[in-house]
């Protein structure tokens, strides 16, 4: 997903580290990791949606447009 190597991966821990303590460090690595969990799932969800709604796409008959059954009350 990201391009992140060994040292810039080792060069964020020790600015988090820097930043926020080894006290509160965990808990944010904890929440960051949750929401990129949340993310993810939802990304795998959306695609697997569109993935059903193109394969099912042939096998739906056409409706026809607003404008053709308003023409056809007409």
């Amino acid at each position: 997903m990201f391009d992140i190597g060994f040292w810039e991966m080792l060069v964020l821990c020790v600015l988090g580290l820097l930043v926020l303590g080894p006290n509160k460090l965990p808990e944010v690595a904890i929440k960051i990791g949750n929401y990129l969990g949340r993310a993810r799932s939802m990304v795998n969800s959306f695609s697997r949606q569109m993935r059903q709604e193109i394969e099912l796409a042939p096998l739906r008959p056409e409706v026809p447009q607003e404008q053709d059954k308003d023409q056809e009350k007409e």
